[in-house]
């Protein structure tokens, strides 16, 4: 009898700790595919929103057939269409490309008078410790004006990502409050992910989105989590083994 309530007391200890929600690691940079892949015009991949969002709750990427900029904020992740208004993205769409991480922040920098981008991207390089790691970056305040893009939905054959953003659609915003996210990363990331900076934007009411371009922000805050352990998932699918990646990704960077 004591051995059959011990068996019972342990399986219940086991059944209780599955049962646990799992602590979320914070600051480590989930990414599936690699930028040169959607450079070259791999825009099919077998991930779909529901499985990236297990994976981290802020960060940016695309869809498949490149239908719209993928904002991830806050554990939701929105989808803008060349209309440049977001729409939360259904569990069954798919990615391409995505970089997420639960965020967390080490360094908070405010921002108490207008600065335009390139200002904002100087504080930033100062106040990080090294160009060696990886940083995710959430900018976050009143925007005296701002500059997005998005690019049509694509048809198969597809043609290279540079061709892509030649047809982009850019819209402006003046007043606006939201929120710049994405990451600075290290020169030796070239060709995996995106060097330097890469920024989305989703406005605190959720109206206005895309691709960052530009901006000046009138106040707010600087918040940047340093990164120092990065995953990458490869797609599975035939066009990704299948295609010859080519070096071609300035059209997507923040300088």
């Amino acid at each position: 009898m004591k051995n059959q309530l011990t068996k019972i007391l342990f399986y219940v200890f086991i059944i209780s700790t599955l049962a646990l929600p799992q602590k979320k690691e914070t600051n480590v940079l989930y990414q599936y595919s690699v930028i040169n892949a959607l450079s070259a015009g791999v825009y099919e991949g077998d991930l779909t929103v529901n499985e990236l969002k297990k994976y981290g709750d802020f960060g940016l990427g695309t869809f498949n057939n490149i239908d719209g900029e993928m904002v991830v904020l806050d554990g939701k992740i929105y989808q803008i269409k060349t209309d440049g208004i977001p729409v939360e993205a259904a569990k069954n769409l798919i990615s391409p490309f995505a970089a997420v991480t639960f965020f967390k922040s080490d360094t908070n920098i405010e921002i108490n008078h207008p600065q335009t981008l390139q200002q904002i991207k100087e504080k930033i390089d100062a106040a990080v410790p090294s160009e060696n790691y990886l940083y995710a970056v959430k900018i976050s305040g009143e925007f005296k004006k701002i500059k997005t893009r998005s690019v049509p939905k694509q048809q198969k054959p597809f043609p290279d990502l540079a061709s892509v953003i030649k047809n982009q659609i850019t819209f402006e915003k003046e007043r606006v409050s939201g929120t710049v996210m994405g990451f600075k990363m290290p020169e030796f990331i070239d060709g995996v992910n995106v060097k330097n900076f890469h920024f989305h934007f989703l406005s605190k009411d959720k109206n206005f989105g895309g691709h960052l371009l530009d901006f000046v922000i009138e106040k707010g805050k600087i918040e940047i989590g340093i990164i120092k352990e990065f995953r990458c998932q490869l797609p599975s699918t035939e066009n990704y083994a299948k295609t010859k990646f080519v070096k071609e990704e300035s059209y997507l960077q923040n300088k």
